[in-house]
């Protein structure tokens, strides 16, 4: 039975029952049941499509905080009642409000992707001082081979010297006393040791090095693949002191004099190739390193050869 057609009686006994209230005539009852019915039964699907969410800010100076909500209030039916709203489309989304709340609602947007712009910056910078570092280290590796570089040349030179000048002195037999110095150089040079450029006759990436590792330990106390990263000149004389020693044939080296070295070398490399041992504090490298130093003059003796 539909409200229209329906009694009185019958409009105040349904009206009852949804506990409504019961006064008024049959429009009067019918209309009240009508929009509660259309209470019940939700939004339309059009109604819900024109649905939005309000958002309200305003600035409000610092007091107490009811205070601030009723002047907040009263700048909202303010601003609605003053000033003209307008509709805008902000990155895919229709916006209704006043031109600042617009400005606001572009400005958001606007902030989060300068956050994400910032952040693959950053990532960017990491990765690019991550580059840097390797750069760098690039570079210390390539002074320290132009560095030993510059050494074998030198070397080169004054083997190449002495090869001519010696010449001059057994086939020619006009070597001057120049002559005499520069093979007297050279034959100290290769009969001596000089463990950065033997080290690097040991090409572990490639076949054409040589592979006595143990002979070269013999002579220097540590292998070559560790020497090419020793940069401390004091150490690189200590290794080179004890290899012109062990393979002369004009000296010799006393038992002390080799266990001395080797204390030195145990040390050290205890300490993990540690070359700050002279820079002030005591260590037993530093002590392994006077006590080798210092017993040089009296355990290393000369001995009788013909000179060839």
């Amino acid at each position: 039975m539909s409200s229209k057609s329906a009694s009185l009686q019958d409009l105040r006994q349904q009206c009852k029952a949804l506990n409504l209230s019961t006064g008024g005539n049959n429009a009067t009852l019918s209309k009240r049941l009508q929009d509660h019915a259309q209470a019940s039964s939700g939004p339309s699907k059009e109604q819900e499509e024109l649905e939005c969410d309000a958002v309200l800010m305003t600035r409000s100076e610092v007091g107490d905080q009811e205070e601030m909500k009723g002047d907040a209030k009263s700048a909202f039916r303010k601003a609605l009642d003053e000033e003209d709203l307008h509709v805008e489309e902000v990155r895919g989304k229709l916006f209704v409000g006043n031109r600042r709340g617009l400005n606001l609602a572009e400005l958001m947007p606007r902030v989060r992707v300068l956050e994400e712009e910032v952040a693959t910056q950053k990532e960017e910078i990491a990765t690019q001082k991550e580059e840097i570092i390797l750069l760098k280290i690039k570079v210390v590796s390539l002074e320290d081979r132009v560095s030993s570089l510059t050494m074998s040349l030198d070397a080169y030179k004054l083997l190449r010297n002495c090869f001519i000048s010696t010449f001059k002195r057994d086939k020619l037999a006009n070597a001057t006393e120049v002559d005499r110095k520069i093979i007297a150089a050279g034959n100290g040079w290769a009969h001596g040791g000089d463990a950065v450029v033997d080290a690097q006759l040991y090409k572990l990436e490639t076949r054409e090095g040589r592979r006595d590792f143990e002979a070269y330990k013999k002579l220097y106390g540590i292998y070559p693949w560790i020497v090419l990263f020793i940069t401390h000149k004091e150490t690189i004389d200590v290794l080179n002191i004890h290899a012109g020693v062990i393979s002369s044939s004009y000296k010799t080296g006393s038992n002390e004099f080799y266990a001395r070295f080797n204390r030195f070398v145990e040390v050290f490399t205890k300490s993990e190739f540690d070359d700050s041992y002279l820079d002030g504090g005591l260590t037993d490298v530093t002590r392994a390193y006077w006590a080798f130093l210092n017993c040089i003059p009296d355990e290393v003796t000369r001995v009788d050869a013909t000179e060839g």
